[in-house]
């Protein structure tokens, strides 16, 4: 019976036709461009494709065969993973819907899948297939004829247009294949391209993928990179599209993470320029030292990667335990089920790799499905593939003649020992199940009562017509409103739905190649659970980075370098090599600078210092605030010698109360000896205030008791040398006035008064404190808030003292013996000058050390008493102690008279009959017998003698 049918207007057919003819001659062009020679694309007599019976189709397009590298021919070897093992992923996915009888209401799925072999142009040749019926055309398939000779078309066959296509599987071929399918408004879902430009809807205003965006796969590289501190790595891409965009979204995500492409290789498949690449790559990760861009980041083809490894072996000459000298970064492209990858040395190159593969699980079911397969079962001979898998894997032969020695195919079982199924089979159940899906929820708002009965009543009646909408459908409506919306419960379990942009969930599992024949550590353990050379070491997922250290190939603390410059030191910057982001050379900061960022340096201010990573500064003045220590040996010294001074002063003393009424101790003068040791006393305790914590308290008494100590003490000594000098240089008959003891005190202490009024009105003009000093940048000192400067002017009166008592001391050098007590007085004025002058030069020459210059105060402090008590009391303690018959009265004074008197010849009489008349220290020695008859030879104005009797 003919079958009628609406036809379209003769125009329109027309216009199909031009079309169908246009997009040919476009594919022919594009095959001669890709090759050197024209390639005739005519199907060779290998199956070109299969059909599947249904009420709806849904297309297909896989890989089944690899690229020819025969110009020749554009369809090389079988591949078993990437295309029979999807091909039959659609078919069991098909046979998994249509068996539920509920799910499109009796409406089967038919299917028409087609061969790509992994050629864009050969594929979008294949493609016209999915469009033919559109454009008017016919298949020979429709028609019989019993005697052979060629059909005469007695019916017009019902069109069944393909609803959605399933593919491609290469970036390249799906491109080719989503700009012809868009011009007739049919839906396609890759379940591997990856290639970003698909999806700008711009341009691919049909496409979906169960598969994420090679712009996530570049974010999870980068990130790898940026974990392992990878900042200068090579990248190799292949001279197509998943290449070169793959390349691109690589080096824009690298850019935003401060990584570095040391050297970019286009892969081409011509031997030359793929060898001259491999070379100039090799040539560069081979530096002798210890950096360098070792990190190769692959975004190639698959046909690729195996050339790659062999050439890498060969020229780089590797041996087994050999140093790493290249980690491959591979992008999912990489097949961890090719045997070609790690055969031969390619192992070697191949060891360590870390690879990419999009988050799939294993589907139990398929795999059980795929190994039932056999020859003469009914889902076999429906792929008639398989046929080809089994002649080129068992090396075996169908349909042999009887006695043919040759391996019969039919006999051949496949075994589970070995088998891996794609990574892939997951996204391509996905795929089907998502068109599936959107086909039912299509028909339920459509065609909401339209079923197909399969009972027993309905068997032999006449097949009922789908609904017409479901018949021709509107691609653009079941896209947008059915084909990415759908949400399911996919065969692994888990939720699946399309983003906006029609991509699939971005996850990725990141493995290693770490095969047990060269991993000591994999053979001691003998894991039997992971029978796979390939180790899974992390995931990501959504900018979520996990990595299972312990997995790795080398160790935590043995990460491989890529990086163009080691990191700078602590306290160094970086300073850039001609702009270059990762390549420096190292300079050191100042010791007081620290880093505000990698490349500048900027110094503490004052009182603070960096801190020790050289991120920050610190106060000094809390940490390390630096004043005297008395644990320091600068304090040590000094307070040792000032300790052994008081004893001594403090002896003298005890020895001067002791025999405070002998001659020696009267003729001293007590009342200034006692003065002057009690000056000393304060000169020693002055090394304490100085070595102690400034303080306010402290600050005053150092700023008041240093100069009131010499005053005392210097001012004592003034009185004593002023007092000898005016008895021996007058002339006149008159005593000299204010020569008793008690004038002597009263002017000892009017000359150490003015030094402490003085010290009183400095204090109150400038109030004692505290302050911090900086001699140095790494130093803060805790000082007195008054310069030592102005210390100095204070003791400017002091000086002016000692000038005049050594002025005084050198006039009364030549008197006589028993008053040569101003010879050592003049010793210790001469001392003291040495002593301060060298003080003055050291102090100030020493100016960045606050510890020398108090260490050496104090102890120029306890010399100058030391001077004074060694030259003053030394003489007279000698003679108290050990020559104690010198220190008693003489009963007859002559010979000792006669002696003073040749040196007191100018001494008046009157002066000297005065003198007897007050017993002073002068004449303690002399006995009252003695006394009496000097006093009656002054009567005779001739006679000297009695006049320097009164004198000893």
């Amino acid at each position: 019976m003919r079958q009628t049918f609406r036809k379209p207007p003769s125009i329109i057919r027309h216009m199909f036709s031009v079309l169908a003819l246009a997009i040919q001659i476009l594919a022919n062009v594009n095959v001669v461009a890709q090759t050197t020679e024209a390639v005739d694309l005519a199907p060779p007599p290998k199956v070109r494709q299969i059909r599947i019976p249904g009420d709806i189709l849904i297309g297909g397009v896989f890989p089944v065969h690899s690229k020819s590298l025969n110009g020749d021919e554009p369809c090389g070897e079988i591949a078993e993973t990437r295309g029979v093992h999807r091909v039959e992923a659609m078919l069991y996915a098909l046979d998994q819907i249509n068996s539920q009888n509920d799910f499109l209401r009796g409406y089967k799925l038919g299917a028409l899948i087609l061969d790509s072999c992994s050629n864009p142009a050969y594929a979008l040749n294949q493609s016209l297939d999915f469009v033919r019926d559109m454009i008017g055309s016919s298949e020979a398939s429709d028609y019989v004829c019993l005697d052979g000779s060629d059909p005469n078309l007695k019916k017009q066959s019902q069109k069944k247009n393909v609803a959605a296509v399933v593919g491609g599987s290469y970036s390249s071929v799906s491109v080719q294949l989503a700009n012809l399918l868009r011009l007739f408004r049919i839906a396609q879902v890759s379940p591997a391209s990856t290639n970003a430009d698909l999806s700008d809807k711009n341009r691919f205003e049909y496409f979906a993928r169960t598969v994420p965006s090679d712009d996530y796969q570049a974010m999870a590289m980068v990130e790898i990179a940026v974990k392992f501190k990878w900042s200068y790595v090579s990248l190799v891409y292949s001279a197509d599209e998943y290449g070169e965009l793959g390349a691109d979204a690589f080096k824009k995500e690298a850019r935003k993470k401060g990584i570095c492409i040391a050297l970019e290789e286009r892969i081409q498949n011509k031997k030359e320029s793929f060898t001259e690449s491999i070379n100039n790559l090799v040539q560069k990760l081979q530096p002798e030292k210890n950096v360098g861009a070792t990190v190769v980041v692959l975004f190639v083809g698959t046909e690729y990667i195996p050339d790659i490894l062999r050439y890498t072996a060969e020229r780089m000459k590797l041996t087994s335990g050999a140093k790493k000298r290249i980690i491959w970064l591979a992008s999912e492209s990489w097949d961890r089920n090719n045997d070609k990858y790690t055969a031969g040395d390619n192992r070697l190159a191949a060891q360590g790799a870390i690879v990419l593969m999009l988050a799939s699980q294993k589907v139990p079911s398929f795999e059980e499905y795929f190994m039932s397969l056999h020859p003469g079962t009914e889902a076999f001979e429906r792929n008639k593939w398989l046929r080809e898998l089994w002649q080129v894997k068992y090396k075996c032969e169908f349909d042999t003649p009887p006695g043919s020695t040759a391996s019969r195919c039919e006999d051949i079982k496949q075994s589970t020992e070995g088998f891996n199924a794609d990574d892939k089979v997951q996204f391509v159940i996905d795929a089907v199940y998502a068109i599936a899906h959107g086909l039912q929820s299509m028909k339920q708002a459509i065609c909401p009562d339209d079923a197909i009965e399969n009972h027993w009543i309905s068997r032999y009646s006449k097949q009922p017509e789908i609904c017409h909408a479901m018949q021709n459908i509107d691609g653009s409506d079941f896209y947008q409103n059915y084909l990415l919306k759908v949400n399911f419960t996919d065969i692994v379990g888990k939720r699946f739905r399309f983003s906006p942009q029609g991509d699939g969930p971005a996850s990725y599992t990141i493995l290693t190649y770490k095969p047990k024949s060269m991993d000591k550590k994999r053979r001691m353990t003998d894991d039997e659970s992971s029978p796979s050379d390939y180790v899974e070491i992390g995931h990501w997922s959504e900018n979520n980075l996990t990595i299972y250290e312990k997995n790795l190939w080398w160790d935590p603390d043995h990460t491989p370098v890529s990086v163009c410059s080691l990191p700078c030191k602590i306290g160094f910057r970086k300073q850039l090599i001609k702009d270059e982001q990762c390549c420096w050379a190292c300079s050191k900061c100042e010791d007081y600078e620290y880093l505000i960022n990698e490349t500048h340096c900027v110094g503490c201010e004052q009182g603070w210092w960096p801190t020790k990573d050289r991120k920050g500064c610190f106060d000094l003045s809390l940490s390390q605030l630096k004043y005297m220590r008395w644990r320091s040996m600068y304090s040590l010294v000094p307070t040792i010698l000032a300790v052994f001074g008081i004893i001594a002063t403090l002896f003298v003393i005890v020895v001067y109360v002791i025999y405070n009424e002998t001659p020696v101790v009267k003729a001293s003068g007590r009342e200034l000896s006692y003065i002057l040791l009690i000056s000393m006393i304060m000169c020693y305790c002055m090394t304490f205030v100085l070595l102690s914590k400034p303080s306010a308290i402290v600050c005053a008494i150092k700023r008041t008791g240093i100069g009131f100590a010499f005053s005392c003490l210097y001012s004592a000594m003034f009185v004593k040398t002023n007092r000898i000098f005016r008895i021996f240089s007058t002339r006149s008959a008159q005593r000299p006035r204010f020569i008793s003891p008690i004038s002597q005190v009263v002017m000892t202490a009017m000359l150490a008064g003015v030094q402490l009024i003085g010290s009183l009105i400095w204090l109150s003009v400038v109030p004692p404190g505290w302050r911090h000093h900086y001699p140095t940048r790494d130093q803060v000192v805790l000082t007195c808030n008054v310069p030592d400067h102005h210390f100095l002017y204070s003791l400017a009166y002091d000086g002016f003292l000692i000038v005049l008592c050594t002025t005084y001391a050198v006039k009364t050098r030549k008197v006589p013996e028993n008053f040569n007590e101003t010879k050592f007085i003049g010793f210790s004025m001469y001392t003291t000058c040495v002593v301060w002058l060298s003080w003055i030069f050291f102090f100030f020459g020493t100016g960045s050390d606050f510890q020398i210059q108090t260490s050496s105060l104090c102890i120029s402090i306890s010399m100058s008493a030391n001077v004074a008590l060694a030259c003053i009391f030394s003489p007279k303690l000698w003679i108290i102690l050990f020559e104690k018959h010198k220190n008693v009265r003489k009963q007859e004074g002559e010979s000792m008279l006669n002696k003073s008197s040749r040196s007191l010849g100018n001494c008046s009489s009157r002066l000297c009959a005065n003198s007897i008349d007050e017993p002073n220290q002068y004449t303690a020695l002399l006995t009252d017998s003695t006394r009496r008859r000097s006093s009656r030879k002054t009567s005779q104005p001739t006679s000297t003698s009695s006049a320097h009797d009164t004198f000893l």
